[in-house]
């Protein structure tokens, strides 16, 4: 989230250029030796260093090629992948090269385990040219003394914020890197401009089609109870609509958050086992499901405040993944997540009456004109976020 932040929220004539580094096999590579010096500089006690020296060294690896078995090939690199150890190795050998980019004026950058970008931002070009630059040849040396190497093919740049393209000249090693308009960073597709719709098309288009497999075993005489349904959309459907979602979707435009919206709106109907021409809002309460636009927002104030409550250091981060007018701040001042009545808890909108035994449910009448019933705990309408100038369901107790 720092990273894709630092691209995003930019002043207006201000550029960001972001390179995305790709290490060939870096877990497979790293110096053994390296690792044992990372471990010493943190000042770990020499027996646990021994232990993982041990736990490295020695280890041997053999190719078969039909029925023949090569030689023993000893390893003098890399972390076993699989292990609880291998990655946080990873991460402490790299840590003396976060320390080197620290060093760099106007240059940030990101780790998440071998994938590393350095971003700068600026209004000047050149200024940008020589921050990142260095940077290059920062990570160059720093991988050589680790017998790790750069993938020159798979390393690229974007310059966020410009339409123009070759406005930067970088190197790794001997090796111009090329550029890219629309780069992806952990799954993120990203753009130039200050718009993600090219990420929106494609989770829309990877999440519209599992709706259809929910519907194939969504049979009302043979399929799965209503609860596994929920189960099965929300990892099947919702998994992937909200991966990642506290970083981009207060980035995209209401007509994107719409589109995505819409194949929630679809699953809902299925779980819920109603009509397709039933109102959305029913849906949704009838299959237990918060709209996609309330799990952004608790998410990034989940974020938010995990990172203040961690310190000053992340506090100061937080501040500038989150500043004042980012959305998550009008919602904390504005309305609360939840409120609390003396029978039910109602969550983002959504009724829960406590005490509720298995065999039953909260059923929603269609926007009913029952004489003498009103909504439990007697609740406002006009409180109601997902009304739309109409009647509020009223949720009844019944039984399956």
């Amino acid at each position: 989230m720092q990273v894709t932040s630092a691209v995003r929220r930019r002043r207006d004539g201000e550029k960001t250029a972001a390179v995305f580094i790709d290490y060939a096999r870096a877990l497979d590579s790293v110096d053994h030796n390296c690792i044992v010096k990372a471990l010493m500089s943190f000042g770990v006690e020499k027996h646990l260093v021994a232990w993982i020296a041990n736990f490295l060294q020695g280890r041997t690896a053999q190719v078969r090629v039909s029925h023949t078995l090569s030689e023993d090939i000893r390893l003098t690199g890399g972390v076993p992948q699989g292990s609880m150890l291998g990655p946080l190795l990873f991460i402490v050998t790299v840590d003396s090269l976060s320390k080197r980019l620290n060093c760099i004026p106007g240059l940030q950058h990101g780790f998440f385990a071998d994938d590393l970008t350095i971003v700068c931002k600026s209004a000047d070009r050149s200024a940008i040219q020589k921050a990142i630059q260095p940077g290059l040849d920062c990570i160059t040396r720093w991988s050589e003394e680790h017998d790790m190497k750069v993938s020159v093919e798979k390393t690229e740049y974007t310059l966020f914020g410009s339409r123009e393209t070759n406005l930067l000249s970088l190197k790794v090693g001997e090796n111009m890197l090329k550029e890219v308009r629309t780069p992806k960073l952990l799954g993120l597709t990203m753009q130039p401009r200050k718009e993600l719709s090219k990420h929106v098309q494609g989770v829309k288009a990877a999440a519209e089609v599992r709706p259809l497999q929910l519907r194939a075993v969504a049979s009302p005489e043979w399929g799965p109870e209503r609860e596994k349904l929920r189960a099965f959309y929300r990892a099947l459907v919702q998994a992937k609509v909200c991966y990642g979602m506290a970083s981009w979707w207060f980035d995209t435009s209401l007509s994107d958050r719409e589109r995505l919206e819409k194949v929630q709106a679809q699953a809902a109907h299925i779980v819920a086992g109603i009509l397709k021409a039933a109102n959305r809002n029913d849906a949704m309460r009838e299959a237990r499901l918060r709209p996609i636009n309330e799990l952004a927002h608790r998410r990034a104030l989940e974020y938010y405040l995990r990172l203040k409550a961690k310190g000053s250091t992340q506090e100061k981060l937080a501040e500038s993944i989150f500043p004042p007018e980012h959305a998550i701040h009008a919602r904390r001042s504005g309305n609360n997540l939840s409120q609390d009545f003396s029978d039910g808890r109602v969550v983002c909108g959504f009724l829960f009456l406590r005490g509720c035994q298995k065999e039953t449910a909260q059923r929603v009448i269609m926007r009913s004109m029952v004489v003498g019933l009103s909504p439990p705990c007697h609740m406002d309408p006009s409180n109601d976020p997902h009304r739309h100038h109409e009647q509020a369901p009223i949720l009844l107790h019944t039984k399956f």
